[in-house]
């Protein structure tokens, strides 16, 4: 049986936002941008076990701006993108 994921320990995260529009949005650019960026390893985990591979793949490749260089190399490498996808 899968764990249900643990939603609420996000919410740190998005204390500028309604919680109700953050959950409704998972898959968004701005939601995926955050949770990489500045969430921890258990925000991440949980996170990751919500979200599609392949949607952040998709993220890292359409959105790379929304990351700081670090974390974009970082989840780069994290998820086999080659930087020749990036143009």
């Amino acid at each position: 049986m899968k764990k249900k994921p643990k939603l609420e320990i996000l919410k740190d995260l998005f204390w500028d936002y309604k919680w109700e529009s953050v959950v409704k949005n998972l898959d968004s650019p701005f939601v995926i941008a955050r949770v990489l960026e500045i969430g921890n390893k258990k925000q991440v985990k949980e996170f990751i076990s919500c979200v599609s591979s392949q949607k952040i793949i998709e993220f890292l490749i359409k959105y790379e701006k929304l990351l700081s260089k670090q974390s974009l190399n970082f989840w780069r490498l994290v998820y086999g993108v080659k930087k020749e996808k990036f143009t």
